[in-house]
């Protein structure tokens, strides 16, 4: 039994305990076992301080089974922050030896002490409820005498007496219907009166629900205000019942949400119009790449002509401008093309499989199987995971990696490139904010090559982003940026590190199974 440290600081603790009114306890926080308590909790609940010396008490003997788990999140609530008013609550207790049940209000504050054991020591403050209720206002926590401490101009609560159809308002309800307090007289016709007309059937009907079957009232509805404003609101409320069953009242809490519904409605507006916008720029580029063909195609075929019919007639430099201008257009075909890759990514016709990794990189070292033995690019291979993806985008993202890591290779030095694979631990998935219930697969992609700068970690995934001339190194400067969106469409993550000389690794992270808010 745990009693060293309840002995050496009891003289602190009745000092606490004695500072303020009410019944007081000190709890530790892992197990919440009483610490202290003071006399005016003696008297109320039957357990002396004595008590709490000599034995194994819990703070949880008292209150009620079903709400241990939110007392604990209490604490963890209050944990750090003093004086917070929202820390007020009620529960049931039961004095020791007796069944009947009593409601207290609760007000929990962190002691910024730890005890002998190193665990984090609690205040709780109790003061009975007093009110003429058997029961909270409405649950715990929309009882009026605490949430009206929020003063706030978009909360209220209500209760409806339903036999002699009175209602009670907060003053929270009040100010949002712009109604004067001194109104006390309100039933369901009056309350009902500032419904807006075409949402009074709809309101009607989850009364009617409610009091006949039971159900709980949560739905949204237009309110005219006495100064003839309107608002939207939302209401929550469910049906009270006496021990012996009968119907007693109605009591629940209605909300503003005129302006959270304006924003919601703005943002969806704009991401509308950005969805749109962005489809127009995807139709344009993949119409305008498609029109850029044709011409691109005749400057080849009569540049080729040229070089056929009048070589014998070009001197040195003529021939040097053809193929310059062949290389160019060749150029302008690999960007249309990349470009057309680009646009596609989001675009995809075809469904998503599951896409063995192992299979696409297989089938990558075969169509880069002149480059491989011209480089001499040798290949560590470890176990791939299966996922479920659009093969022929997973088919891109590899060769646009492995072609990128043959290309930037150092000179006279044979490219090694390793790819290996395992499961994304969740520390990783909650740093990037992804969901730690779903299984995801971290891929790196290692070689040996030239490296970048640190600086440039972000800015390589960034479309025609490039950091070497494209006569040392060709390409569009689009290959990453397509890898960074195929990744992301799936719901991924990629980036990037190196050091220069050393070599770069790409770390590519997949999830497993598709769902809808990926797409």
């Amino acid at each position: 039994m745990e009693n060293v440290s309840v002995k050496q600081d009891a003289a602190f603790y009745q000092q606490v305990a004695a500072a303020g009114p009410g019944f007081v306890a000190i709890v530790r926080s892992s197990d919440l076992r009483l610490l202290f308590v003071n006399k005016f909790f003696e008297m109320e609940l039957g357990c002396s301080n004595d008590d709490v010396s000599e034995q194994d008490i819990y703070f949880t003997d008292f209150v009620t089974p079903f709400q241990h788990d939110r007392l604990k999140y209490q604490l963890l609530s209050v944990k750090d922050t003093y004086n917070k008013s929202t820390a007020y609550v009620i529960y049931h207790l039961s004095p020791r030896g007796e069944d009947r049940l009593r409601p207290y209000y609760f007000f929990i504050a962190p002691m910024g002490i730890q005890d002998n054991g190193g665990d984090d020591v609690y205040k709780i403050l109790m003061m009975p409820d007093l009110s003429q209720w058997t029961m909270p206002f409405t649950s715990f926590e929309t009882r009026e005498l605490f949430l009206e401490h929020f003063q706030s101009e978009e909360f209220g609560t209500f209760e409806w007496l339903i036999d002699v159809d009175r209602s009670y308002w907060s003053e929270g309800v009040y100010r949002m219907y712009e109604v004067d307090p001194s109104q006390k007289d309100i039933t369901r016709e009056f309350a009902s009166s500032f419904i807006h007309p075409e949402d009074r059937a709809r309101a009607a009907q989850q009364s009617a629900d409610a009091i006949s079957h039971g159900k709980t009232i949560d739905f949204e509805f237009r309110l005219i205000t006495a100064k003839g404003n309107l608002k939207i609101i939302h209401s929550l409320a469910r049906l009270v019942y006496d021990k012996q069953g009968n119907r007693v009242k109605l009591v629940g809490s209605v909300r503003d949400v005129t302006n959270q519904r304006k924003i919601e409605l703005d943002l969806k507006k704009k991401v509308e119009e950005l969805y749109q916008s962005n489809r127009e720029l995807e139709e344009f580029a993949y119409v305008a790449s498609h029109d850029l063909q044709e011409p691109l195609r005749k400057i080849t075929t009569f540049s080729s002509r040229l070089m056929e019919r009048y070589k014998d007639a070009l001197s040195g430099e003529g021939e040097m401008y053809l193929a310059r201008m062949n290389a160019s257009a060749e150029n302008m075909r690999t960007l249309i093309n990349d470009l057309l890759e680009f646009s596609r990514v989001t675009n995809a016709q075809q469904p998503a499989t599951a896409t063995d990794l192992r299979l696409m990189v297989r089938m990558v070292k075969a169509d880069l199987e002149l480059i491989i033995e011209e480089t001499g690019t040798t290949f560590n291979i470890s176990s791939m995971p299966v996922v479920e993806a659009i093969p022929a985008q997973m088919k891109q993202l590899f060769l646009n990696m492995m072609g990128n890591a043959i290309k930037f290779r150092k000179k006279d030095v044979a490219p090694v490139i390793t790819i290996a694979s395992e499961v994304t631990p969740p520390a990783v998935l909650s740093r990037l904010g992804l969901d730690k219930k779903r299984t995801y697969h971290t891929i790196t992609i290692a070689d040996n090559g030239i490296g970048f700068e640190k600086e440039y970690a972000q800015k390589i995934f960034n479309v025609f982003q490039r950091l070497h001339g494209k006569a040392e190194y060709p390409g569009s400067g689009i290959g990453l940026a397509v890898c960074k969106k195929i990744v992301e469409y799936m719901g991924g993550r990629i980036s990037a590190e190196s050091v220069p000389g050393e070599g770069a690794t790409f770390t590519i992270i997949l999830p497993e199974q598709q769902n809808k808010a990926d797409q």
